[in-house]
């Protein structure tokens, strides 16, 4: 990115700003979700011919929380201890065995551009880092120090000695946690 953004580096990307690179934001967020959709349409075909049932991304029926708006497919992930394949969303274990032709070409193609898209997305806060170092706002290095100290300080229950034994306690925690960031704490 430093390079692009050198004296003799790329017209287009010297132009940029952190406003004009708003728009790309949100534009590269769409394309990785309409990727991940696609991932899951061919998800899906591989699980019916596979004769695996079908992904249900919604929690089971005895799956309880407050954070109704966020977190629901958690209480799939094929590492809990109550993971289901018949109730399971999206990265459970799709089987084994040969697939036609045309499905792996299928899965290749949704596999290649969700890779792409998640790349392009990564790119605006790079490309957003370097232009604000060069500005004198902050730096790359700035911006990623920032998430890890986030992760860190919202996740007590794995680096500190808070207990959240479930989900429904680790979302708990997160939303308190933002709540002090707010007011500052």
């Amino acid at each position: 990115m430093r390079r692009l953004l050198a004296p003799d580096g790329c017209p287009w990307d010297r132009e940029q700003t952190l406003a004009s690179l708003r728009q790309y934001v949100t534009e590269e967020a769409a394309e990785v979700v309409a990727a991940i959709d696609r991932l899951l349409e061919v998800e899906a075909l591989i699980r019916a011919h596979r004769g695996l049932p079908p992904a249900e991304p919604s929690p089971p029926e005895d799956f309880s929380t407050g954070h109704a708006e966020k977190g629901r497919t958690h209480a799939h992930h094929p590492a809990r201890e109550t993971f289901d394949q018949a109730a399971s969303g999206s990265g459970a274990p799709l089987g084994e065995g040969e697939l036609p032709e045309e499905l792996a070409a299928q899965w290749e193609d949704a596999r290649r551009e969700l890779t792409a898209e998640l790349g392009d997305l990564m790119l605006q806060p790079v490309f957003q880092g370097v232009l604000g170092e060069e500005l004198g706002y902050f730096s790359l290095e700035d911006v990623i120090d920032s998430i890890c100290e986030k992760l860190i300080r919202r996740h007590p229950h794995v680096f500190g000695g808070v207990d959240a034994p479930s989900a429904e306690d680790v979302l708990d925690n997160w939303e308190a946690i933002k709540r002090e960031e707010k007011k500052g704490g």
